[in-house]
Parts: structure tokens; C-alpha cells; sequence
């Protein structure tokens, strides 16, 4: 994500009000945010959930913003969405990581095939 750590990304577009929502968020920072699902606990002594397993689950999308942590909650009816773009971005993302690879070994060979060919002259 560019800009100061903590700036939301959305500042700079005109016209926006309020923060980017989840979807928006997923598809426009610069890294991949992972998406989690977490169980809360509410903090309230009497509740169920103070000895059980919490309420939830509840959908974040987690990602880090220089060198801290951040973490956007993702409504139920958008977590769907979210999910199919955090794993397209995924897919593009393996897809150059192999590509790039593929790249090196490429350049890698021709230097081998240039340093026989200058040997044997």
C-alpha cells in the first residue's frame, strides 16, 4: 500500500467519502491480503462466550502497511466476493512468481550458451 502507514488508500480519490469498503480494499492494496475467519469474545463476565468458543465466526482481511498489522472486517454478505478476489489476486500472483522464474532460468541458460561461445574462439 502506498502513502504514510496508516493513511487509508481511498483518501486520495475524489469525491469518496468514509472508507474503502472489504471488496475494494481486496482488490486495491499492493500485496495480497489474506482473508481469516476469527471467533471474538464480547468481554462481557456473563456471557456464553467467556467459556465457550466465542461469538462468530466473523470474516478480516488481514494485511501489513509497512511494518504494522492491520485488519478490516468483512460483512457476511460481502465475504463471498472477497474470498473469489483475494483468491484471483492469489492465482495472478503464483502465476507471475512462475513466470519471473521461468524468465531467470531462461536468462541463465543464454549466459551459459554466450560463455561457450566466447570460449571457443
Amino acid at each position: 500500500m502506498s502513502g504514510a502507514p496508516g493513511r487509508d488508500p481511498m483518501d486520495c480519490v475524489p469525491g469518496r467519502r468514509g472508507s474503502p469498503s472489504a471488496l475494494e480494499l481486496a482488490k486495491m492494496l499492493y500485496k495480497t491480503p489474506a482473508l481469516v475467519r476469527h471467533r471474538v469474545r464480547c468481554g462481557k463476565p456473563s456471557c456464553r462466550c467467556a467459556d465457550g468458543e466465542g461469538h462468530g465466526p466473523y470474516w478480516f482481511l488481514h494485511w501489513r502497511d509497512g511494518g504494522v498489522q492491520r485488519r478490516r472486517y468483512v460483512r457476511q454478505a460481502d465475504a463471498a466476493a472477497v474470498r473469489r478476489v483475494v483468491a484471483r489476486r492469489q492465482r495472478d500472483d503464483r502465476a507471475a512468481r512462475r513466470a519471473a522464474a521461468l524468465a531467470i532460468t531462461d536468462l541463465r541458460r543464454l549466459r551459459a550458451w554466450l560463455r561457450e561461445l566466447e570460449a571457443g574462439w
